[in-house]
């Protein structure tokens, strides 16, 4: 009996800068032969997926890899406003420009895509499936405090990490009989303690040349003061990790809670507990890490695959 051969879906997560790991994750799931024909995407997961969907991801992983600490401060502004403090307008402009994603829409994409964004009024999911691309990415990827939330059809949406961080679901709804799922947040909660900080010196403020991402964690250690039961100060964490663990710390149990409800055919999860909420200049060590974690699974990701194709030939 010719077995038939089953329709694959992928389900990238969300996980900011560790994202690109997707980028592996793809090229080591084409070395073993197994491509994808359809594709959901959840915040930056929806940005690979796009590429990927649209024969753009060699144009990405370039750009990615490009990413520098100076490259990233340009997107940065430190002065916290209602818009985030990444400047969204600038990133879109560059990404879109280097990919050339500016005027598609979903109908010119070379296979089934689809993003997940969030309903800011009333919380509900989003599945985004027609339409510009542009508004569908950055609609995905607005996660408050990060970048502004975007205007479609009478809503405000923004990231649908906050809903459905890997979006086995929305796989599932474009015609996957068996869905790989890549979760970004397995790993990535870091331990912090309080301090009193009179048991450690603190640092002087540093100059231009101790690096962009020592300044930025000593204004906002500056910023951030956390008061102990006694009213004493304490020493708070450093800089932007107190917004990175608290992100990280929401999308790990939420993600969890999701894939326990909807599990995935096989689950994918790159170990990535080192890399940080906007260090795009660690894409090389994402994508390497992506490909290994394809090859730690790749004899179950080869069992799945058979056992879809068998049920399916019954």
């Amino acid at each position: 009996m010719t077995k038939i051969k089953p329709k694959i879906g992928l389900a990238l997560g969300s996980g900011s800068a560790r994202g690109m790991s997707h980028i592996g994750v793809i090229r080591a799931l084409e070395a073993i032969g197994v491509k994808p024909d359809v594709v959901a995407g959840c915040s930056v997961g929806s940005m690979v997926g796009a590429s990927y969907a649209t024969s753009n991801l060699n144009k990405l992983e370039d750009w990615a890899l490009s990413m520098t600490e100076s490259k990233i401060r340009t997107f940065l502004s430190l002065n916290f406003n209602a818009s985030g403090f990444v400047n969204a307008s600038k990133l879109q402009k560059l990404f879109e420009h280097t990919i050339g994603l500016e005027s598609m829409t979903f109908e010119e994409m070379d296979m089934p895509f689809a993003a997940v964004a969030t309903n800011l009024s009333n919380g509900r999911e989003i599945w985004l499936k027609d339409g510009s691309v542009h508004d569908a990415l950055w609609s995905s990827m607005a996660f408050p405090g990060l970048f502004p939330c975007v205007a479609m059809d009478g809503k405000w949406l923004v990231d649908g990490g906050l809903v459905n961080p890997v979006p086995v679901s929305l796989c599932r709804a474009l015609g996957a009989d068996i869905v790989i799922a890549v979760n970004l947040n397995s790993d990535i909660i870091n331990s912090y303690q309080v301090v009193d900080e009179q048991d450690e010196i603190i640092e002087e403020e540093p100059d231009e040349e101790d690096g962009f991402w020592n300044k930025t964690k000593y204004n906002f250690q500056k910023a951030i003061k956390l008061i102990s039961s006694d009213g004493s100060t304490v020493k708070s964490p450093k800089g932007i990790d107190v917004i990175s663990n608290s992100i990280h710390i929401m999308s790990s149990h939420l993600t969890r809670s999701r894939l326990a409800g909807d599990p995935p055919d096989v689950l994918l999860q790159p170990r990535l507990n080192n890399v940080g909420l906007l260090q795009l200049y660690k894409a090389r060590d994402c994508i390497e890490e992506g490909k290994a974690c394809v090859e730690r699974m790749q004899d179950e990701i080869k069992f799945r695959l058979d056992l879809a194709a068998d049920s399916k030939s019954q």
